[in-house]
């Protein structure tokens, strides 16, 4: 795949399957869970927010490549832009549930994972918004 965007298609995939793994063992496997060192919450990020993190990490990567590739073709439109955007948003939401986590607290996640989240979500829509570089009438781009 040569294609940037197809990288973060991947990458979302990817995410959407840490997401549901993090769900799965937080809500049916483990759901009473609960850290009480900083040892066995750095083995928990370790180990089953893993799949988490590397999609986040490469939707960073892929949409810095995405947008590298944007302006050295010297193309208008915004969605790349505006994904690289969203992937950084989404990365500051994960670096901070991380750290909360690591500090042993829980009461900042849901503000972090939905900071995460509309990251993600802005990747989403602009990848779909934005269309193919080689499509008409795009949303987000200008002539």
């Amino acid at each position: 795949m040569k294609n940037p965007r197809s990288w973060i298609w991947v990458a979302l995939i990817i995410q959407w399957i840490g997401w549901a793994y993090d769900a799965a063992w937080h809500e049916l496997i483990s759901p009473q869970f609960e850290a009480t060192t900083r040892p066995e919450m750095v083995h928990h990020l370790r180990t089953i927010h893993l799949p988490l993190y590397i999609g986040v990490a490469l939707t960073l990567l892929a949409t810095a490549w995405a947008l590298i590739d944007h302006v050295r073709r010297r193309e208008h439109g915004m969605a790349i832009p505006i994904a690289f955007a969203g992937a950084v948003i989404q990365v500051v939401g994960e670096s901070w549930h991380a750290y909360s986590h690591l500090q042993l607290s829980t009461h900042v996640a849901p503000l972090t994972y939905s900071v995460s989240f509309v990251g993600m979500l802005i990747v989403l829509g602009a990848l779909i918004f934005g269309g193919r570089p080689a499509r008409e009438g795009r949303l987000l781009t200008h002539p």
